[in-house]
């Protein structure tokens, strides 16, 4: 199945892992989450959430494949396809490379579930801990 992009999911029937979209900040600028998984639900596919991943990659405009290949995960849960939707985000591509999970797993009580915006709520704190230990960081420097 060819999959075109931009995509504005209304299910998980087109998510593959490794589709990435941006999640546009507040502040401005773009975090990047990855689809991780499918999750089953006693052995079928559930049709609104999937596991996702939030990357330690934040940018000025939307992710490309080759910004995002050495990224690492920083955050996972389970999310509702609207993660994506509501936030005002497409899935923009695919490729990035997820190591050691299967593309479809069972949701658990071990998999925290996401609420519409948590993964762009995470993707801001990140970026606002990054800043702040940057600053920190150019004010210790010695003169």
């Amino acid at each position: 199945m060819s999959i075109e992009y931009p995509l504005k999911p209304k299910s998980t029937s087109y998510l593959e892992q490794g589709q990435f979209w941006a999640v546009p900040l507040e502040q401005g600028g773009f975090g990047c989450g990855v689809v991780l998984a499918k999750l089953l639900r006693q052995g079928k596919t559930d049709t609104r959430l999937f596991f996702v991943g939030l990357l330690d990659w934040f940018g000025e405009a939307p992710p490309t494949l080759n910004q995002i290949k050495g990224a690492n995960i920083i955050e996972t849960g389970a999310a509702h396809i609207k993660s994506i939707t509501e936030t005002g985000g497409v899935i923009i591509g695919s490729g990035y490379n997820v190591v050691g999970i299967a593309r479809e797993i069972e949701k658990s009580d071990f998999i925290s579930t996401w609420g519409y915006n948590v993964i762009t709520r995470l993707a801001e704190r990140y970026v606002t801990v990054n800043k702040s230990s940057k600053q920190d960081d150019v004010t210790s420097v010695p003169s």
